[in-house]
């Protein structure tokens, strides 16, 4: 009855889900956005100029993320300071990669403004510790009354392992 599984077993790999190392990664790079704001009775629009600053520490069993990020913009809008966060999911083994991002933007100076978060993009590892990667994002923002944010961002990644997971 098992005669038939054999072969089967003994030409398996064995995969070790927890062999690859938890890498913590540097993110920095130049983005644009469009905004549009209304808060009272104004409602103010543009385009801006903005630099994030942050990290990532990867989870699970791809290479998927989580990440935090210092963002400052400066344009029509006015000068803002953000923390944007969430979970990153790659897709794909090969040195072009895909991925979502999930998670919140928080505004704490410019109003305040709090928000959900989504972003698609593109990843393409030059090395296992140099990475670049572009996308857009999508943010409402609710507090001091509506807005939402369209946004362009690339960066530069750095990874490196810190341990194993």
């Amino acid at each position: 009855m098992f005669a038939g599984l054999v072969p089967l077993i003994l030409g398996a790999e064995f995969i070790q889900p927890y062999s690859h190392p938890r890498t913590l990664s540097l993110l920095v790079g130049p983005g644009a956005s469009y905004t549009e704001r209304i808060s009272g009775n104004s409602a103010v629009s543009g385009l801006a100029a903005q630099l994030d600053l942050g990290a990532s520490l990867s989870v699970g069993y791809g290479h998927d993320e989580v990440f935090l990020m210092a963002r400052g913009s400066t344009g029509a809008p006015g000068e803002e300071v953000s923390l944007v966060g969430g979970f990153r999911s790659v897709f794909g083994d090969e040195s072009w990669q895909t991925f979502v991002d999930l998670g919140a933007t928080v505004r704490p100076f410019s109003g305040p403004w709090v928000g959900p978060r989504i972003g698609l993009g593109v990843r393409h590892l030059i090395s296992d510790q140099l990475a670049l990667f572009g996308g857009l994002g999508f943010t409402f923002g609710f507090g001091s009354g509506l807005r939402g944010d369209v946004e362009a961002f690339t960066g530069v990644q750095w990874m490196f392992p810190v341990g194993s997971q």
